[in-house]
């Protein structure tokens, strides 16, 4: 992170000790509360791409945690609090991350709904509407819960920014951007929503202990929807993704009603003012408006192939799979072995795609084995079977540094066996040409190559044999020259009588 940053997250908790009087440090303070707030789910919301409506209730948890623990507890029960949140968070994860979008939106939101419902109508442990008081005494206040909140909010963003500045930020992006790629690279997406969830929920509990400290008293408010749309807003405003979004949102959220405070109400129309501007000529946030983020380093292909290690023999034995009533692969039995670079062909529709995703895991074999030297692959999820050294490609019909820088990134884990989808898509005769050669590059390095494509001229130019499929059956199989001259590839892809 850059001096400029580190010197602006130090300096208000310095300059509130030196020159604010309390009120000003009380403000100070909130800001450092809120930012928490907003870092936990900038983990969800800004790197990940999920939209999480429970960060705001699961504040209120921290806060009724810490409130219900002071007793027993004393000033430990700021650390109780984003346990209870983190438990609570790891307990309806399950369930709720395994919806994507919308869904999960709207799931995220019932957990708030619920947590709301229960700081209502749980008076014997909430206090109900009345809340809980009477504690403040016994938790810390004042100086001593500023420096408490701006040291874990320092150390907070700098181990942000180091953690997401390399291979883990990489990781997120395509989880974010491409999650079935991130998936064929070994990236376990389940894993890494759980544990930005829980993460974030751990923030928001910890803000939500010091936000019951600094006021003196929790009611249903704490857990209530305005506070999840401040967090929504400041994390937008400030940056989604940029270490220091949350805490230049959460200084807008808490300074803005105090600058505006002559307007009544009306600060809330030069907030949605700015947010508005923000969105629309500073779709990064301030701190991405301040600070662009440094272009991605695109990784290449390499002149010269390392020779690969690892499995020697990939075999499909009577592969099925069906959608609805219609078999888009129906008794699929072909082998590869290492060295050897196989073309699947075949007209559209007819189910090379849907082998591709078999195999890589992204879909579930109805029937039959795939086995990678002795390993049953057909039940293992996508990243597991990329761990055990299976590449994938897609179709990408764009440019030609960006297969290439595709292809590259897949390379980089030397996997013994590569999928290659249509990577000639859309691609010049020279870029063809070239591909042809880095076919042969890859089995003279020990890969074992299965790539689909409808240029069989390409093909029978850089692959040991052919694979002809026709409405989810393998019609042909041989050295290309012999597949060209059967009679069925004739009639169904090369659109020939038959």
């Amino acid at each position: 992170m850059r001096r400029f940053w580190l010197v602006l997250l130090i300096l208000p908790p310095l300059l509130a000790l030196a020159v604010l009087p309390p009120f000003g440090q009380r403000l100070v303070t909130l800001i450092g509360i809120y930012a928490l707030l907003g870092l936990g789910y900038q983990l969800v919301f800004g790197q990940l791409g999920a939209l999480n409506l429970a960060q705001g209730a699961l504040f209120g948890v921290g806060a009724y945690g810490a409130v219900l623990t002071i007793p027993s507890l004393g000033d430990a029960s700021v650390l109780a609090a984003p346990l209870a949140a983190a438990a609570i968070a790891a307990l309806v994860a399950g369930p709720i991350l395994r919806l994507q979008s919308h869904y999960f939106a709207l799931a995220t939101l019932a957990l708030a709904a619920l947590v709301s419902l229960i700081a209502v109508n749980a008076e014997s442990l909430t206090g109900g509407a009345n809340g809980l008081t009477g504690f403040g005494s016994a938790s810390a206040h004042g100086k001593l819960l500023m420096a408490v909140v701006w040291i874990v909010l320092i150390a907070s963003v700098l181990t942000y920014a180091r953690l997401f500045s390399g291979h883990l930020g990489e990781g997120a992006r395509l989880l974010r951007e491409a999650p079935l790629a991130a998936a064929t690279l070994g990236i376990d997406g389940a894993r890494w929503r759980f544990t930005a969830f829980v993460t974030g929920a751990a923030f928001a509990g910890f803000a939500g202990a010091c936000s019951a400290s600094l006021n003196g008293v929790v009611s249903p408010e704490v857990a209530g929807f305005p506070i999840m749309v401040m967090c929504l807003t400041s994390v937008v405003v400030g940056g989604v993704r940029h270490p220091m979004g949350a805490v230049l949102g959460a200084g807008l959220a808490v300074c803005l009603p105090e600058l505006f405070r002559g307007l009544e109400a009306g600060w809330l129309l030069a907030y949605a003012a700015a947010t508005l501007a923000v969105v629309l000529w500073a779709p990064q946030g301030l701190a991405g408006l301040i600070d662009q983020p440094p272009a991605r380093a695109v990784p290449v292909l390499p002149e010269q192939f390392v020779p690969v290690r690892g499995a020697q023999r990939l075999t499909l034995d009577r592969v099925t799979k069906r959608f609805g009533g219609v078999d888009a692969l129906s008794d699929v039995s072909l082998t590869i072995e290492r060295g050897e670079v196989v073309g699947l062909i075949g007209p559209n529709g007819s189910g090379k795609t849907t082998l591709l995703n078999v195999i890589s895991g992204l879909e579930c074999a109805d029937g039959g084995t795939i086995v990678l030297d002795g390993t049953h692959l057909e039940r293992w999820p996508a990243h597991l079977i990329a761990r055990t050294g299976l590449g994938r490609t897609f179709q990408t019909p764009v440019a030609e540094a960006t297969r290439a820088a595709e292809l590259a990134r897949v390379l980089q884990r030397q996997p013994a066996f590569l999928l290659l989808d249509e990577p000639a898509a859309g691609a010049g005769e020279g870029e063809r040409e070239r591909l042809v050669l880095l076919l042969r590059k890859l089995r003279d390095a020990g890969h074992g190559v299965l790539i689909v494509d409808h240029d069989i001229e390409l093909l029978a130019k850089a692959c040991d044999r052919l694979v002809c499929l026709d409405r989810g059956v393998v019609v042909a199989v041989g050295r290309p020259g012999e597949v060209r001259q059967d009679p069925k590839v004739q009639a169904s892809f090369l659109g020939l009588a038959a």
